[in-house]
């Protein structure tokens, strides 16, 4: 063990760790740049004491809680884990508070006290006060009760809970497996306490690690069940309950180490110039013999209060004005741009030299010396091929018959646009066309012809494998003959295939919808949910370690154990699709692209980092998932339930109780784009229906609506019948009351026809026989004898058609239609004018409603004699139709019709349109060609 330390202490400042920095404070959140303690919760939260609060931190957020939240004071100093999801905190003028998820929870006993450091022991919390105070909070009952002791130094340390006390110190402490150490504190004390004790109780301390009882021990930290660390002035002292085991002193010249943390092979210093207040940080990793050094000027010239190593093996520094360092050990796959702002089509390696192809250029760099030279083209370079001795070929785009050979770190090149060079020695030679292969073996040569296009050719061992638009085609070139194909008809995910791997056992495939795997003829698909940025995959390489390295249209990733692993997706400065991938003679891996090249250090098998940490808390149905994770790296998070798909979430907040109504069962997970999976424990839910949808509630509420339904169908029934019954004495009423009518109606005309028509009659015929004779004709009464006459002839006439309208039979539409008929052949019969009519009326009698006839009989009157005195035609018609209740009556004539606007007197067609709108019909009057009026009415 001893030799161990020696060699391992001496080793380790051999190499030089990388870590990054990253500075947290009030622009990134932190809510005062001036902190104190830090610690990491069981959870993996990690917890800052400020001047302006208390933050939690989960790599993303802060979450701050200060007076509004239930704090006494701001000045938060300290804070300790009491149990999950419950936190001392100590306060200098607020005392000892308790939070309780995320609720700052008040006691009986509070005391606004200054504290400035608190620990967690089985029955107490134990923090460190004002002056020589130290306070003991009991835990039972959870009052807290409070008992302030002091310390005096007296040959050794005593405690006593007297006021007044001399030759009080101010021992530091640490909290080691829940029991309380006390020690020099080398910070803020003037005086020195030698060796280590432990709080037995309020009132009972004893010196432990007597070996120790002569140093100075400026700190102590636990190791391991029975090892421990401790640390004086400049020495690292590793021992046991038992003995001291080794001791390192530290070649820091006027320095004091006064801090240390120590995680699994880590070990954090903090460091403190003896002549001033200069503080640096030295980070030891015990396993890689490195370490790494954090100067004052980096942490922002300020004293530094606590450091914390966190889970993931990262380092905080919480420092007096500066805010919060954490610093993270660069991992292998950190990436070094080069050539950036470049199209980099290829790339090529040539022992300690690497080449890059762009349009126009060739770049080459010396990885050794880092020495970069580069040839510049007019023609439009393209690929790489494999080399001919110390000679690279270039293929171009254009046809070119001679090139001339140039060199580039004594490396020859040569372009060409002939067919792609595969392999050559001195027994064969493999080149690839388009769609052919050729195979020069023993002055013999062989030519394999293919429908597709060729995408790429590989030669391991005794075999060529073409990658093609039509599947992988292998040949043997022992027997110079097709071997086998691999399509998507046998089981691979496409037929167009971009690059092909193949070791011992395996043949990996990249296709443009994700990867094919072929191990002893079984086949083994990833493309669906499987990590990777892009399923169209343009290059693969197996590296020296056997992991297997892609690059697709959007990045790169690492195959490993049955997952991807996928890096820097939105990174600034790198490419956004990869187009080749190689590894040098250092195992450096290059990657290049749309945006030049990236060189990743491989002699480490890749490894996947920490998980990120779920934190999940349930109300009811509802989730709330935070996810913890300190790495630079995107995270993923995604939830499965029941038996269905993973699905990715897009908030934090996850809220069942809008899912239908049923058990389900949820789980979640989370990762890095370069670390494993961590999932949560699997929930099971059930959303109940509410008592309104519960089934007893739906028979009840169906009884109570079915009774409603009764009810209001039994009354509705009665009422339907009642006013059923009232319609029918209405309807019997109004038969009888138009049977009278009709009487009425068949009187009058009968009473008009007798009486008055018969006067007139005898008016009429009496002038007429008197304006014949020759003696009234010479007399002065003859014009008055005729004015006579006319107005009876028109009167009686008039008359007539009244009593027709009147009379109740004559509702009937054929006798309307008879009537029109006969007044228009009596009408044109003594003129010019031929006339016609034509009926189609579907029912055999139909009845127009009251006062139809009249409007009607007086309307196609006006418009017949319109016809006979202006028209000058020579035909007319009259048309009766009626289709589904519709009337239509059309009188045409083929006169000269009349321009409307050009009247001096409308009065006729005002009065035929009034007529036609007392009945509620439609008259449509057409004088273009001829005259056409045309009614349109509907018989209810």
């Amino acid at each position: 063990m001893r030799f161990f330390f020696v060699v391992l202490f001496f080793t380790s400042f051999l190499g030089n760790a990388q870590y990054k920095i990253t500075h947290y404070n009030t622009t990134n959140g932190l809510p005062h740049d001036l902190c104190y303690g830090i610690i990491q919760d069981s959870k993996g939260y990690i917890w800052i004491g400020t001047d302006d609060g208390l933050a939690k931190f989960n790599g993303k957020d802060f979450k701050v809680f200060q007076i509004n939240e239930g704090l006494f004071s701001n000045y938060v100093i300290d804070i300790c884990e009491v149990n999950d999801s419950t936190f001392a905190i100590a306060t200098w003028g607020g005392g000892m508070q308790i939070l309780q998820k995320d609720k700052i929870i008040p006691h009986k006993n509070q005391v606004k006290s200054k504290i400035n450091k608190i620990g967690n022991l089985s029955k107490y919390l134990f923090a460190k006060g004002v002056g020589h105070k130290y306070h003991f909070y009991s835990k039972e009952k959870d009052d807290f009760k409070e008992t302030i002791v002091s310390y005096y130094l007296d040959n050794t340390l005593f405690p006593t809970t007297s006021a007044v006390v001399n030759s009080t110190v101010k021992p530091q402490f640490e909290v080691v497996d829940n029991e309380i150490y006390l020690f020099n504190d080398v910070l803020f004390s003037n005086e020195t306490i030698k060796g280590v004790y432990k709080v037995i109780s309020p009132t009972q301390i004893e010196l432990v690690f007597p070996f120790l009882k002569n140093e100075y021990v400026n700190d102590i930290k636990k190791i391991a069940d029975n090892s421990f660390l401790a640390v004086t002035t400049n020495e690292v002292v590793f021992f046991s309950k038992e003995k001291i085991i080794s001791r390192k002193t530290l070649p820091f010249k006027n320095s004091t180490i006064r801090k240390t943390s120590i995680k699994n092979n880590i070990i954090v210093l903090v460091l403190q110039e003896n002549n001033g207040k200069a503080e640096t940080v030295v980070v030891w990793d015990i396993k890689k013999n490195t370490f790494f050094t954090v100067t004052e000027k980096e942490l922002g010239g300020k004293q530094i209060s606590d450091i914390l190593i966190a889970k993931e093996d990262s380092v905080w520094i919480s420092v007096y004005g500066s805010g919060v360092f954490k610093l993270f050990f660069e991992n292998r796959f950190q990436i070094k741009n080069n050539l950036q702002n470049n199209n980099i089509y290829d790339v090529v390696t040539v022992n300690s030299k690497i080449f890059f192809l762009t349009s126009s250029k060739i770049i080459g760099i010396d990885t050794n010396t880092n020495e970069r030279d580069s040839l510049l083209y007019e023609e439009s370079l393209w690929k790489f091929d494999d080399l001919i001795k110390d000679t690279i070929l270039v293929k171009t785009k254009e046809s070119i018959r001679n090139s001339e050979i140039r060199k580039i770190f004594g490396t020859n090149v040569k372009i060409s646009s002939f067919e792609h060079l595969v392999f050559q020695d001195s027994t064969i030679l493999i080149k690839h066309g388009d769609n052919s292969i050729l195979v020069k073996k023993r002055d013999k040569s062989y030519k394999f012809l293919f429908d597709g296009v060729i995408r790429r050719v590989v030669k391991k061992e005794d075999k060529i494998y073409s990658c093609t638009n039509k599947g992988l085609f292998i040949y043997d070139l022992n027997t110079l003959r097709l071997k086998k194909v691999i399509t998507s008809q046998k089981g691979i995910l496409n037929d167009d295939i971009r690059d092909v791997v193949v070791d011992e056992s395996k043949i990996y495939i990249a296709t443009i919808n994700g990867l094919s795997i072929v191990e002893k003829d079984v086949i083994k698909n990833y493309n669906e949910n499987i990590g990777l940025l892009s399923l169209n995959i343009n290059c693969l390489l197996l590296d020296d370690h056997g992991i297997l390295w892609l690059g697709t249209q959007k990045g790169f990733s690492v195959f490993k154990d049955e997952v991807f692993y996928s890096f820097y997706k939105n990174a600034k400065g790198n490419s956004s699709y990869i187009q080749k991938i190689v590894e040098d003679e250092n195992q450096q891996i290059w990657l290049v692209g749309n945006n030049g090249s990236m060189k990743i250090d491989n002699k480490n098998a890749f490894s996947p980092v920490s998980s990120p940490i779920l934190d999940i808390n349930r109300t009811e149905n509802k989730f709330s998932i935070n996810v913890i994770s300190y790495d630079d790296f995107e995270i993923i998070t995604e939830c499965k339930i029941n038996n269905s798909e993973w699905e990715s979430l897009k908030t934090d907040l996850v809220d069942f109780t809008k899912f239908q109504y049923g058990e389900y069962n949820v789980i979640f997970r989370t990762r890095n784009t370069n670390s494993d999976w961590n999932y949560s424990p699997k929930y099971n839910f059930i959303n109940q229906a509410p008592w309104y949808k519960q089934w007893w509630s739906y028979s009840l509420i169906t009884l109570i609506v079915s009774s409603l339904i009764t009810l209001f169908l039994y009354f509705r029934f009665k009422h339907v019948k009642e006013r059923n019954e009232l319609l029918r004495q209405t309807i019997t009423y109004n038969e009888n009351l138009q049977k009278e009518l009709s009487e009425v109606r068949e009187n009058v005309a009968q009473d008009f026809h007798d009486e008055l028509g018969n006067k007139l009659a005898g008016i009429t015929v009496l002038s007429g026989m008197m304006i014949e004779d020759e003696v009234f004709k010479a007399s002065n009464w003859y014009k008055q004898l005729s004015r006579i006459n006319k107005d009876a002839q028109d009167l009686y006439f008039g008359i007539k058609d009244f009593i027709w309208s009147i009379d109740s039979k004559n509702d009937d539409l054929n006798e309307l239609v008879f009537y029109l008929k006969d007044f228009g052949e009596e009408l044109f019969s003594s003129s010019n004018i031929e006339f016609n009519s034509t009926v189609a009326i579907e029912a055999q009698q139909i009845k127009l409603p009251y006062y139809w006839s009249r409007q009607l009989l007086l309307l196609f009157k006006e418009a017949m004699t319109n016809t006979l005195k202006y028209s000058e035609a020579t035909k007319c018609s009259l048309e009766v139709k009626v289709n589904r209740n519709k009337l239509k009556i059309t009188f045409v004539d083929n006169g000269k019709g009349f321009d409307i606007t050009s009247l001096k007197r409308k009065n006729g067609l005002i009065n035929m349109e009034k007529r036609a709108l007392k009945i509620h019909g439609k008259l449509e009057i057409d004088t273009s060609k001829g005259t056409r009026i045309k009614f349109i009415g509907h018989i209810l």
